[in-house]
């Protein structure tokens, strides 16, 4: 069913996961709470405490279709695998919620030098930012230097920059630097099915295990041979 969904989003064109496009949300508007409040607290603007509450409701509510698509993607890219940065990002996704609402609540009646709403806005803060930091660790940590048309072989530049995208796109969270991990015993860059193009579509189209398949509608046929190209001639 997850997979059917994304297999939808790529036949109307959308090939991103859903969940980065979202978490800009959360993030921008708890770091705007907490310098409407540092504002408020500073410069004595007491017309801006109440602002920095409502930006948090939007906060709290943005956090929950974060979270799902957080989820969804987790599920679909990664097969539900327990990596480190996704646990961290399980537990600091749950504190910013509790936080996030707790502030509401105490918002309600606060004074503009209120320690404690300060506290709950700057802990917030923190955990966001602990949010993006692992978000990040898990998308781009121990990635490869990108392959560069001097690696290609002669007349196949164009091709090899395309696999390289592509490799980028979909394949580059679990495989950074040629490797898997999911299961670092069967490293992509020495695997068995690159042995030659046919070998290596057929697997993608039906790989079996924990790797999602990649259908004519995700990966097609040409932009496969790219991807083969881009990976038996990139340099790990």
């Amino acid at each position: 069913m997850i997979d059917s969904f994304y297999a939808y989003l790529a036949r109307i064109g959308f090939t991103d996961p859903p969940h980065a496009l979202l978490t800009h949300m959360p993030i921008g508007l708890v770091t705007g709470a907490l310098l409407f409040f540092l504002v408020a607290v500073i410069f004595g603007r007491k017309i801006l405490v109440p602002t920095a509450r409502h930006v948090s409701i939007l906060a709290f509510v943005f956090l929950f279709p974060t979270i799902l698509f957080g989820v969804l993607d987790w599920l679909h890219y990664f097969r539900g695998a327990m990596l480190l940065p996704i646990k961290v990002k399980m537990i600091l996704a749950g504190a910013v919620l509790l936080i996030v609402g707790a502030g509401i609540i105490l918002g309600s009646e606060v004074k503009v030098r209120t320690v404690p709403q300060l506290v709950l806005y700057a802990l917030a803060f923190v955990g966001v930012v602990g949010l993006g930091y692992f978000g990040a660790k898990l998308v781009y940590g121990g990635r490869a230097e990108k392959g560069t048309a001097a690696e290609a072989p002669a007349g196949k530049e164009e091709a090899f920059a395309s696999g390289s995208q592509l490799f980028a796109a979909n394949c580059q969270a679990c495989h950074p630097g040629g490797g898997n991990i999911i299961d670092p015993g069967l490293p992509l860059k020495s695997s068995k099915k690159l042995a030659d193009p046919g070998s290596f579509t057929a697997f993608i189209r039906s790989p079996g295990g924990n790797m999602p398949s990649f259908g004519e509608e995700l990966v097609s046929g040409s932009q496969a041979q790219d991807l083969y190209l881009y990976l038996t001639h990139q340099r790990w």
